[in-house]
């Protein structure tokens, strides 16, 4: 896979996609136990998960995925479908952000600074001139979302209408 304008990512994908998969599949299996929680927005950021302070976003994503592969053990499932009915969302992290348009339009998905639950953060991806997290955003939440898209269209996009280089294939 050859990303125009790639700069780096976490996970590294220079090589190949397959570290993006295997994070997936983690972070589907992780969050499709948790979303079935009845406060989605609180259950998908798990304190033991929560970001450390002060640490740049490629950084902070791995320390997640890390503490999240942790605390799934060995265990765990791929779903059968990769993307688990779910979709995938960037989040820019570069201001202007909406003020807390999206939280409210996503009933608390999103937080103030228009950020997803770190437990959907799947990659972070930087490019030429811009930098993106990748979240995966599931079933149960894919209405919320999408209300805090359309509020927020400057930090927030549906992967597949973004104008970005990263393009992991359909069936992921």
């Amino acid at each position: 896979m050859t990303v125009p304008n790639f700069l780096r990512s976490e996970p590294d994908l220079t090589a190949s996609l397959h570290p993006f998969r295997e994070r997936l599949a983690e972070t589907v299996s992780w969050c499709s136990r948790r979303a079935a929680l009845e406060d989605l927005a609180a259950a998908l950021r798990t304190a033991s998960l929560s970001p450390p302070p002060a640490v740049g976003w490629p950084e902070t994503v791995r320390s997640v995925a890390e503490a999240r592969l942790a605390a799934l053990g060995r265990s765990w499932r791929r779903s059968q479908d990769p993307l688990g009915g779910g979709r995938l969302l960037l989040y820019f992290p570069t201001p202007p952000h909406s003020r807390g348009a999206a939280r409210t339009a996503s009933n608390g998905y999103f937080d103030q600074r228009d950020t997803p639950p770190w437990d959907t953060w799947a990659a972070y991806m930087e490019e030429t001139g811009r930098s993106y997290l990748v979240a995966w955003v599931p079933p149960q939440a894919l209405t919320p979302a999408t209300a805090g898209v359309t509020a927020a269209p400057n930090s927030l996009a549906w992967l597949d209408h973004a104008d970005v280089g990263f393009r992991p294939p359909s069936h992921v």
